[in-house]
């Protein structure tokens, strides 16, 4: 956070009261360091809660002033003869009760506002929480928006040629749709429609040029946690087919150890 971010979130209240816990006492130390801001702020509450309580300082009624005397009197310590005492000496001064219920009443009037200072503070830390995951979800739609628009723009390109890479096996309907670009040789496989790959295997995808099977790279269906819509394998000259094999998991291999599906140009 930033000097003024700290300044309104509250935080320097509850430590100018005591109320922040070691950990959040420290952090307000580095802050009041590291921003001159804040440690100003921080003297300004500290001046404020003096002047608080002075303020809010309440004149008791005639009738406390009459029960506190009559208290006194009651409670009286035994006369002392003031003859034998050396007469020198400083004299000795009390406060009186009534400004120590004034006292304790503005502490309490000062512990409320603290208290709503302090339920402001969570609020509005779980209100930053809350937009932080809130940010992160649309950014994630934002994405998965500009993703499915790049692969839009592909589709619907002129010079693409969509073609369906069909199971070898006639009895399943596995299978994904490719797009190949024919002015420029650029292949790109639509994965969502394959089925997901059993652990420690990998769908790869081939070209076959002048009949022999050229690898075009390992088909991926999510990256970087990410779902793939349309992704860009390696791309050749003159083509005769393509097709998708199942690998055992790892780097892509020379030759297809099993042919999944099939397409001829």
């Amino acid at each position: 956070m930033n000097a003024q971010e700290i300044i309104s979130s509250g935080i320097l209240e509850l430590y100018c009261s005591g109320l922040t816990s070691p950990a959040e006492t420290e952090q307000v130390q580095q802050w009041a360091v590291q921003y001159p801001d804040v440690a100003a702020e921080i003297e300004s509450i500290q001046a404020a809660l003096e002047g608080y309580a002075m303020a809010h300082a309440v004149q008791p009624a005639a009738s406390v002033k009459d029960k506190l005397f009559a208290e006194i009197q009651n409670t009286a310590a035994p006369v002392v003869n003031i003859a034998s005492r050396n007469t020198d000496a400083a004299p000795v001064r009390s406060i009186s009760s009534v400004w120590k219920y004034v006292a304790a009443a503005s502490v309490l009037l000062l512990l409320g506002s603290i208290y709503f200072n302090y339920s402001l503070y969570n609020k509005y830390q779980e209100t930053n929480k809350t937009l932080g995951i809130a940010q992160a979800e649309l950014k994630e739609q934002k994405d998965m928006m500009t993703n499915m628009g790049d692969a839009m723009k592909i589709m619907g390109d002129m010079h693409a040629t969509p073609m369906a890479v069909k199971s070898v096996d006639t009895t399943s309907d596995m299978g994904a749709r490719m797009y190949w670009m024919k002015n420029t040789d650029e292949v790109y496989i639509d994965p969502t429609h394959l089925p997901e790959a059993p652990n420690g295997k990998q769908y790869e995808f081939w070209a076959i040029v002048d009949g022999a099977p050229v690898n075009a790279g390992v088909i991926t269906g999510v990256l970087n946690g990410k779902k793939v819509y349309l992704q860009k394998m390696k791309s050749f000259g003159k083509v005769e087919a393509f097709a998708i094999s199942m690998e055992n998991a790892g780097s892509a291999k020379v030759k297809p150890d099993k042919v999944m599906a099939y397409v001829k140009i």
